[in-house]
């Protein structure tokens, strides 16, 4: 993944043409449209420009104030913690030669660091390692180390959390209470918690046995969505053990991965001809201040500056796009009508109002994500507000309404399956009731917001106790379970993608 300071996208700079399964119907309405569209788009543009509302009119530059302010990531604090189990047992998780260079791995990437802890958890005791990296390799590498007993997990838990920044936890996950190993779900609460405050969970397993018990050994790592340290684990796992088995436990706020397959930068996925054109919709498309934007865009630093840097099909930004429509409601419905006819050449077919966006569902594993939905937002007032108010902040954006509008547009998703196993590409069409007029008196012309939601999802409880259980101890499987069925873990309701959509014409 591309090094962001927001949320990142993937966007396409080569012609990647929409799947063409509308059927083709014959009408006389195409040429007459393809002669009057440009016509039309700028008729309506200088309109919007020229004769503005004496109240208020919009400009992109307060959507553009807006996506800014609201588009604030969740990050923990600076710095990470590594806590090592220091018990006997571990000699036995270390036994195999990968698992020993899994270990020095992750000891070469994260020691030497001063931004990074290391802790050692034995005899109920969480204590801190202040060596220098060549006597913090040597001594965890040095089998007479892991001489003790009871490693403190569930109170190391409470301490990643509390702490409130990225930590690595190395154990088996087995607790001990009153010289009895734990069975219940004890981790359940720390888990819940730290999805609840927006962060996910990474486990890698590998598999050893102990005085002829089989049981599983993790590297757990607790990190925010821009998976800083994340990011140095998995490094230190591909080098060593490429194949070890993974899982991520997401919450409601998981970062699922989302790119575009748009025919340039500076057009979005609506209609576009076999030469580009937009001949529905005429979304303005000129690099225009007040024309199509994604607010996911290129990253570069022109000194070359380390660290400030994302490559051009990685864009850097919120999941949002604006759309300006040079027709009206009414006749972009008509267009759409028009270009779904038969004897339309199959380059210039309509099929979606806007397509070529996909999601990766497949990046975590609780959750197995069965339907998206769109759910449509009139936003006028929250622009009203924002161009009338420069100290207007976000809890103040808060309290202004914007009415839910039914019956306008709807959408799915479908499978995409040469992007990725659960890979979903997301499309949105005009709903069969819309007829260019909005529900309940509302103007149309009035900036709306089309958020892309996760409507249905089911926890994979299977796939979890699969992953986590082991003969005689199902703390751990338990405590993941209870963390998946947890209200606040569901992703239903979570907002994957924006688009902000106004007509100029009205």
């Amino acid at each position: 993944m591309a090094r962001r300071t927001s949320q990142s996208s993937s966007r396409s700079r080569h012609s990647n043409s929409s799947r063409r399964t509308g059927r083709q119907k014959s009408s006389s309405k195409a040429p007459v449209v393809i002669g009057v569209i440009a016509a039309a788009a700028v008729i309506g543009f200088l309109a919007w420009w020229l004769w503005p509302s004496t109240d208020y009119s919009f400009k992109r530059a307060h959507l553009d104030k807006y996506v800014a302010m609201t588009n604030k990531p969740h990050l923990l604090g600076d710095g990470a913690s590594v806590y090592v189990d220091m018990s006997d047992g571990m000699n036995f998780a270390y036994a195999t030669p990968q698992s020993k260079e899994v270990l020095q791995a992750v000891i070469n990437k994260l020691a030497a660091n001063s931004a990074i802890k290391f802790y050692g958890l034995a005899d109920q005791k969480i204590t801190e390692l202040d060596m220098s990296h060549t006597q913090l390799y040597n001594y965890m590498l040095n089998p007479a180390s892991y001489d003790k007993q009871q490693a403190p997990i569930e109170k190391t838990l409470a301490q990643i959390v509390e702490s409130n920044r990225p930590a690595l936890l190395m154990t088996d996950f087995e607790e001990y209470k009153n010289g009895i190993v734990e069975k219940a779900a004890y981790a359940k609460a720390y888990f819940i918690k730290w999805l609840a405050d927006g962060n996910n969970i990474i486990f890698y397993k590998w598999d050893f046995t102990e005085n002829g018990k089989a049981k599983h050994m993790f590297l757990t790592v607790f990190d925010d969505n821009t998976k800083r340290l994340a990011r140095l684990v998995e490094n230190a796992v591909q080098m060593t053990a490429p194949d070890m088995e993974k899982y991520v436990l997401g919450g409601h706020d998981f970062d699922y991965p989302t790119f575009s397959k748009y025919i340039s930068l500076k057009q979005g996925g609506n209609y576009h001809n076999g030469k580009g054109q937009d001949n529905v919709t005429a979304v303005m498309e000129n690099s225009g201040p007040e024309d199509y934007f994604s607010y996911s865009q290129p990253y570069a630093d022109a000194s070359g500056k380390q660290g400030q840097f994302a490559p051009l099909d990685k864009g850097v930004g919120a999941f949002a796009e604006y759309y300006p429509l040079g027709v009206t409601w009414k006749q972009a419905i008509e267009n759409a009508d028009a270009f779904k006819q038969k004897g339309v050449p199959e380059d210039d077919v309509y099929t979606h109002l806007l397509s070529r966006l996909y999601v990766d569902f497949g990046a975590q594993d609780g959750f197995y994500i069965k339907e998206v939905e769109i759910r449509v937002f009139d936003m006028q007032e929250t622009m009203k507000a924002v161009a009338q108010n420069d100290s207007i902040s976000p809890e103040d954006m808060d309290t202004i309404k914007n009415p839910e509008i039914t019956m306008v547009l709807t959408g799915h998703s479908e499978p995409a399956i040469d992007y990725g196993r659960r890979c979903e590409e997301i499309v949105v069409d005009f709903d069969q009731q819309f007829n260019g007029t909005f529900p309940g008196g509302l103007p149309a012309s009035d900036l709306i917001r089309v958020n892309v939601v996760i409507a249905k999802a089911e926890a994979e409880i299977e796939n979890a106790q699969a992953f986590f259980s082991w003969a005689g101890n199902p703390s751990l499987a338990d405590s993941v379970k209870e963390t998946l069925t947890a209200a606040s873990s569901s992703p239903i309701g979570r907002v994957l993608y924006t688009y902000y959509l106004k007509t100029l014409a009205e």
